[in-house]
């Protein structure tokens, strides 16, 4: 992807006056010229997508969220309809799209497709070209195994097989429940803002998609922030979709999967291709 490209303002300022000699039309001292640059970025331009379906509660919070960054330009292409568990699924020859909107009236693309339809639309269609994909907020965690089924996460192994990085967020299954969803977004604000001189830059890693997931706690509240490694398996009777936060825990989970479960707002790192089983 080309790097950001970088507008140069040239300010030039002519320094003294040609002097007058009587009579005398060789006379006088040369203009003196001074050159002054001043550089103006883009904003960071933030493509995002996620599996529920363009009108779903979290990615419009997701998107107002990401608004609220300082000089950033947000884009909506969206799934028109829920595609959960879709994975990496795309269409063949490529999927139709229309205007479309989130629930809170902000205007987007919506594609007749999967989630990874979306990216393709975005590049090869629209002619975006994206710093960041951001997909989500998801409505259930995308943790361990279930981050290969999801559309959510799919959608940004698409972006990083097409040169752009990707976050993608998942909350609880609570869809009245707004404070899960924020918390997502704000944990995605947050890693953005912490890293935008690499996706200014062009060095953000496409290696693998920062993966965000937070609880859903029936009891207390979300622990801090961790991060830690993808888990292969989820063990048998491990709950991740519903969390008694208040419940005592290790202060060092070992995966997403346990970090989760214990009430810990986690970040794994999703590569683009599914291991072999």
């Amino acid at each position: 992807m080309p790097l950001r490209r970088t507008f140069a303002i040239s300010l030039t300022v002519l320094l003294g006056l040609a002097a007058c000699g009587s009579g005398d039309d060789d006379g006088g001292d040369d203009a003196a010229e001074t050159t002054t640059t001043t550089e103006a970025t883009e904003p960071l331009q933030i493509l995002v997508t996620d599996d529920d379906g363009i009108e779903a509660v979290g990615i419009d919070v997701l998107v107002n969220s990401l608004s609220e960054i300082n000089d950033v330009e947000v884009t909506v292409v969206a799934p028109a309809e829920n595609q959960s568990g879709t994975s990496d699924k795309t269409t063949a020859g490529g999927a139709p799209y229309a205007e479309g909107a989130t629930a809170s009236g902000i205007t987007g693309t919506a594609v007749d497709g999967f989630p990874a339809d979306t990216i393709g639309v975005a590049l090869d269609e629209l002619g975006l070209e994206p710093d960041l994909v951001v997909s989500g907020v998801n409505t259930g965690q995308n943790v361990g195994p279930l981050a290969f089924v999801s559309g959510t996460v799919g959608a940004g192994r698409e972006a990083l097989r097409r040169g752009i990085p990707a976050i993608a967020g998942s909350a609880g299954l609570t869809e009245d429940t707004l404070d899960d969803y924020q918390l997502a977004a704000d944990l995605i604000v947050r890693y953005i803002e912490e890293h935008r001189a690499e996706y200014e830059d062009g060095t953000a890693s496409t290696d693998a998609v920062v993966n965000i997931n937070v609880p859903d706690c029936t009891e207390g509240s979300a622990k801090a922030f961790v991060e830690v490694p993808l888990a292969t398996e989820i063990p048998e009777g491990v709950q991740v979709f519903a969390t008694d936060c208040a419940a005592a825990s290790d202060e060092d989970p070992a995966d997403d999967v346990m970090a989760v479960a214990t009430g810990f707002p986690a970040l794994s790192l999703v590569p683009p291709d599914a291991p072999t089983p």
